[in-house]
């Protein structure tokens, strides 16, 4: 008797460490599943190489149930229903029994999904999930210790006590979707990195804009202007002007929407330079920002990127010293270790004085023309980060500079 109480005490101390750490990780999940929803890519530290990424397991379409419920709720609901187990175990000495084969058989099962989704990462998506990992590896331990405190659990074994005891996991896991469906983001924009056309999709396209009216590589773009995007090219049109490249008379104008946080944005950003080297004068590359940050973009409903504002804000002030694409490298170069030390030491760098940085973030001017950038690109409906325009049209395709290239001599030649 006194040999399986101190198994209780062993089984109820280490089940609920693991049980809390469990709701962690999977509170981390989820967070970081809400933020790639919206941004279309994250800088979370659980994405590491090509193979340790969260972001590309997250993309795919285990990631969610069919009623779009992600992973994460589950591993919440899940260790819920673990911890709230052994505390029932503990405080009701009467319903331990139920309580404890409920728990032994909910880890059992744990540990057997653990093993399936690891196979699914592992040779279906052929990715690693650092943090799956780590809600695997504390599935794995809840294991190993039942295992060993297995005299702790009352006999004989029944299916009704199991039963009894197993809808307490329910409960918790049906309360966690529930909680979530009620206080999960009101509008997910759902924002995702370049997605170029698949075959069908360009051929319907083409369909539209009529297989003899231009040339093949137009059908990624959409096949009318958004009247919503708009080029200021001097600071007395509107609230400032659009930094840009190459000449404001060439006949292709291309208008990028960004943030300074979105990994995708940063290598959109080396494109776009490459193809301003090889074009010149014979295009107009314009950067307009889009921070997925709520302190200067009301369209977002949190500060996923915390400090994609301040860096529009920085790279502006920049601008104002004709330092704007220096400073826009710079950032780019460095966005997965922006902060706002950062971020000023970066535009001294570039040539601001202490004076100049604190006048800019004082103006209320260079807030209000990034929050006008934002308002055109919701008004053109803006569906990711970066979000391209060339000559006012939607550009859907691969945004590298060969493909993007041939757009622009397409469009020269009509």
């Amino acid at each position: 008797m006194e040999h399986r109480e101190e198994k209780f005490k062993n089984l109820l101390l280490l089940g609920s460490i693991l049980a809390v750490l469990g709701i962690g990780l999977s509170i981390y999940s989820l967070m970081h599943h809400l933020e790639l929803k919206q941004a279309g890519a994250t800088n979370f530290a659980c994405n590491i190489n090509d193979t340790l990424s969260c972001d590309d397991i997250a993309n795919s379409k285990y990631a969610e149930d069919p009623w779009a419920n992600p992973m994460g709720v589950y591993g919440i609901g899940y260790f819920l229903g673990l911890f709230a187990l052994l505390m029932t175990a503990r405080v009701k000495a009467n319903l331990r029994q139920d309580a404890l084969q409920a728990y032994a058989v909910m880890v059992g099962i744990g540990v057997v999904t653990s093993i399936v989704l690891f196979g699914i990462s592992e040779f279906i998506i052929g990715k690693i999930c650092p943090t799956c990992i780590g809600i695997y590896a504390v599935t794995l331990m809840q294991g190993a210790v039942l295992f060993f405190s297995r005299d702790a659990i009352p006999k004989p074994w029944n299916i009704k006590s199991i039963s009894n005891g197993g809808w307490y996991g329910i409960i918790a896991l049906v309360a966690t979707i529930a909680v979530y469906q009620v206080v999960k983001p009101a509008s997910t924009r759902n924002f995702k990195p370049d997605n170029p056309m698949t075959d069908a999709e360009v051929k319907k396209h083409m369909e539209k804009l009529g297989a003899n009216r231009e040339a093949p590589i137009l059908a990624s773009l959409d096949p009318t202007p958004s009247p919503a995007i708009k080029i200021d090219f001097t600071a007395y049109s509107g609230l400032g002007e659009d930094y840009r490249k190459g000449s404001d008379d060439a006949k292709v104008k291309i208008v990028e929407f960004a943030d300074y946080q979105c990994p995708a944005c940063a290598t959109a950003s080396k494109a776009m330079k490459a193809l301003a080297a090889d074009l010149g004068d014979k295009v107009l590359i314009v950067f307009k920002n889009f921070p997925l940050d709520s302190t200067c973009n009301p369209s977002v409903q949190t500060k996923m990127h915390a400090f994609a504002c301040e860096a529009a804000i920085m790279t502006r002030c920049a601008g104002q010293i004709g330092k704007f694409w220096e400073m826009n490298e710079k950032v780019y170069d460095n966005y997965r270790d922006i902060d706002s030390t950062r971020l000023i030491a970066w535009a001294k760098d570039v040539g601001l004085n202490d004076d100049q940085i604190k006048q800019c973030k004082a103006s209320p001017d260079i807030v209000k023309k990034i929050q006008d950038d934002v308002k055109q690109a919701n008004e053109a409906g803006l569906s990711g980060t970066p979000t391209i325009f060339i000559n006012g049209r939607k550009y859907n395709g691969a945004v590298e500079p060969e493909t993007m290239k041939q757009v622009v001599q397409a469009l020269q030649n009509i």
